[in-house]
């Protein structure tokens, strides 16, 4: 490139010649620039309004199924009893509802503490003293998860909390009250929860923090008074209820065999005999003999009662509580052994069809060894009474709810577990018979979680909240019915919602419409052109918007693609349809165009709906599509149907690829991305020819430049040596 001297020599503008020099090149370089930008602001004013059009495509498209129209309303007699909302699925016609029971979250509100007690302090303040190895341990029990917390003294009360959040309990200690506030994560019964004691020292920690409830003591007296697990020792023998029943029968056989007529001496002999020689035997008689009890007429219920009778004289002593672990034990393991055989068979492989085989028999055989183990009516309270006290659900890790307890029983540790059952099984027993004092004035306070309940045509349905599904109908229980006092839910079609579907999308159609005609009508803009940078320096910043505001507006005017996509929509919404027979289009329902004469400019395809009280054109015509919304609710439905569908695929036609147009757009978007990539290349070749020819001009300027200096420099020199 020459050096550009502007006319130091000459006194010439040399930079404003050579501008008029190549200016007819510089016109045929902004004239392509100017045409590029005028593409790319049609680019994006396509890019905008094919979005809209998409978006009305994807609208009709949904509003071809039947799912779209599925619009139910429920109606409750009383709304302070319950609610009610329908999906499609739901059955018109009115049912009947009682609302039996209202669900609860678990909650325990402790015991008042110290006022010193603040959430850093620690445990030790609350009197809790733990050594290395003595410490009061604790459970917390969720469906699916249990976890043990040993209490140290050096543990402060936050972190505690911490632990009961970490078990999967919301939990708070309130400085201001001085108590803790432990609730479940989920309301329901699923949602429960327990804080038991592990040791001696857990049950009196326990108390020291104010969370032993009543409720807790109890479950524990409970289960030991109802499920008959704990063996007593009446004289020699040690049993329960059952086995001093067994007793009493095997004595009245040979009670029997003494008392008949038709049995020789030596047979009463042998009876009697028999009975000496075994203490149990012996203790037995001799108990029921001190009743005056009639052998003979002796029943079964009668066996059974005085077998309870005779547990409740005996002690919960040494030998018994062996008795008691031992038969637990016993029964844990075999529980434990199976369970570990069905988690083995679950974890098998089964990347081809013979090891699909091979697990699922596996599976099958452990599923029926754990059966075969819990027939045993010993291992089967067993089991029963762990896991309601103990374990943890898997909460849908196997499909039959049967062996929901498989994941505890495989990764309990025995000997942990039968330490934690004896110990509160010993519990239980002392709490039952009072031969434990506890100074439980400081007791927390537990609510149990608790399912919902209601009666809806009869049946009984429970929830783990208030909100229940039945058959498409969704109940939100708020309050209890009166005893045989059902309140009513009534289901019907929601014609409302259906009149709002159809103007919805009216509305959109019309705003599309309306827009594209605006678009397809704009005023001409011929005389106005992109400006240049020059150009706009001579203009201020609001001539500049609206100059190129003009433009803008006029981009898609009497645009041919615009032009078949509106007669595409248009004529595809005047088409009609069979339904029963009957011709039907959107005048059978009062909704039509207003025509040429009455609609407002470029709004003339816009449909309108007769009795519409927010349109002023049609507010006054009769409201033919609620009449037939609320007469045949299904043969708006079906016309709605069979139009979508018909202009979904009008509009899909459309929106297919060419090669001129990629898919779902309805203009040239291919054909304008080469021509603009054309222009790119003309402003190149003509940016360069303006360069070159000014590349040219100045260096022939410059030898201009040269010369006259040259010329300057002799005529000065001749001047000085003559003497000038």
């Amino acid at each position: 490139m020459p050096i550009r001297l502007s006319g130091l020599a000459s006194g010439l503008d040399t930079e404003a010649l050579v501008g008029a020099l190549v200016s007819a090149y510089s016109y045929k370089k902004e004239k392509y620039t100017k045409a590029q930008t005028k593409l790319s602001w049609k680019q994006d004013a396509w890019k905008t309004l094919n979005s809209k059009v998409y978006s009305l495509y994807t609208e009709v498209g949904n509003m071809r199924y039947s799912s779209n129209y599925a619009i139910k309303k429920a109606t409750v007699s009383d709304t302070t009893k319950a609610t009610a909302t329908a999906s499609g699925n739901a059955i018109n016609g009115t049912q009947s509802l009682e609302v039996k029971k209202l669900s609860t979250s678990a909650y325990v509100t402790g015991g008042k503490l110290a006022d010193s007690i603040k959430m850093d302090s620690n445990l030790s303040e609350l009197g809790i003293v733990s050594g290395t190895t003595d410490k009061g341990a604790i459970t917390v029990r969720t469906g699916t998860k249990v976890t043990k917390i040993e209490l140290d003294m050096t543990m402060t009360v936050n972190q505690l909390v911490s632990k009961f959040k970490e078990a999967g309990l919301d939990a708070n200690y309130d400085e201001k009250n001085n108590r803790f506030f432990i609730s479940a994560q989920k309301s329901g019964k699923d949602g429960d929860f327990s804080i038991s004691a592990d040791n001696t020292k857990g049950l009196s920690d326990l108390m020291k923090l104010g969370l032993l409830s009543d409720s807790e003591i109890k479950s524990i007296k409970s289960t030991v008074n109802t499920e008959g697990l704990v063996k007593r020792k009446y004289g020699s023998v040690v049993s329960d209820a059952d086995g001093f029943a067994s007793l009493i029968r095997a004595v009245k056989g040979y009670k029997d065999i003494i008392n008949s007529s038709t049995a020789s001496d030596e047979e009463k002999q042998e009876a009697s005999d028999a009975i000496n020689a075994e203490p149990s035997y012996r203790e037995i008689a001799e108990y029921l003999d001190g009743k005056n009890v009639d052998w003979s007429t002796l029943t079964e219920s009668d066996i059974v009662a005085y077998g309870k009778e005779i547990y409740n004289a005996g002690k919960y002593d040494d030998d018994a509580a062996a008795a008691t672990e031992s038969e637990m034990t016993a029964a844990l393991n075999a529980i434990r052994d199976e369970y570990v055989k069905l988690s083995a068979a679950k974890a098998m492989p089964e990347t081809t069809d013979a090891e699909k085989d091979a697990k699922n028999a596996a599976i099958a055989k452990a599923k029926a060894d754990v059966d075969a183990v819990l027939e045993n009516p010993v291992n089967a309270k067993w089991a029963s009474y762990i896991e309601k006290n103990f374990g943890a659900a898997n909460d849908g890790s196997f499909e039959d709810d049967k062996y929901r307890y498989s994941d505890f029983w495989t990764q309990s540790d025995n000997l942990e577990l039968a330490n934690s059952v004896s110990y509160r099984m010993k519990l239980a027993y002392t709490l039952s018979a009072d031969d434990a004092a506890l100074d439980n004035a400081n007791a927390a306070v537990k609510i149990d979680g608790s399912d919902s309940e209601i009666i809806l045509n009869g049946v009984t349905y429970k929830g783990s909240t208030n909100s229940i599904t039945v058959n498409g109908l969704t109940i939100e229980a708020k309050a209890l019915t009166a005893e045989n006092s059902p309140i009513s839910i009534t289901v019907a079609t929601d014609t409302d919602s259906l009149y709002d579907k159809v103007k919805d999308f009216l509305t959109s159609y019309n705003t599309l419409m309306n827009e594209m005609q605006k678009l397809y009508n704009a005023d001409s803009a011929k005389d106005y052109e992109p400006l240049t940078d020059d150009e706009k320096n001579e203009m201020s910043e609001t001539e500049i918007e609206k100059w190129e505001q003009k433009i803008k507006d006029s981009l898609l005017r009497r645009d041919n693609s615009l032009s078949s996509l509106i007669s595409t929509m248009t004529m595809s919404m005047m088409k009609s349809y069979t339904i029963n027979g009957q011709s039907v289009s959107w005048s059978t329902f009062g909704i039509h165009t207003l025509g040429t004469l009455n609609a407002a400019k470029n709004e003339n395809y816009a449909y309108h709906i007769d009795g519409d009280t927010e349109d002023s054109k049609t507010s006054g015509n009769p409201e033919k599509l609620r009449a037939a919304l609320a007469e045949d609710p299904e043969k708006v439905i079906e016309f709605l149907k069979q139009m979508t569908k018909g202009l979904y695929e009008d509009l899909d036609k459309k929106m297919k690829s060419t090669s001129v147009k990629s898919m779902y757009t309805v203009y040239n978007d291919k054909e304008m991305a080469s021509e603009y990539s054309n222009y790119n290349n003309l402003i190149k070749t003509w940016t360069d020819r303006v360069t070159e020819m000014e590349d040219s001009y100045y260096k022939k300027f410059a030898q201009m430049e040269k010369a006259l200096s040259q010329l300057q420099s002799n005529s000065s020199s001749i001047t000085s040596l003559l003497g000038g």
